[in-house]
């Protein structure tokens, strides 16, 4: 098993979704699930990040330096 899937596993395991039929849980542990799915998908470049946000990194630089 990868990090992704224990990670996910654990999640799942926090939400109280281990050992629940999906179909019997509440829609808003379902919807959490599947936001912190959506992000890690997001965060490895799987899927495309629908508000990229800027770092630091691209600040211009002071013209002191």
């Amino acid at each position: 098993m990868d990090a992704l899937a224990r990670n996910l596993a654990q999640v799942a395991r926090d939400l109280n979704l281990d050992g629940q039929v999906p179909a019997d849980a509440s829609p808003e542990v379902l919807a959490t699930l599947a936001r912190v799915v959506l992000e890690e998908l997001i965060a490895r470049g799987a899927l495309p990040d629908p508000d990229p946000q800027v770092g630091c990194w691209s600040a211009p630089r002071s013209e002191l330096h």
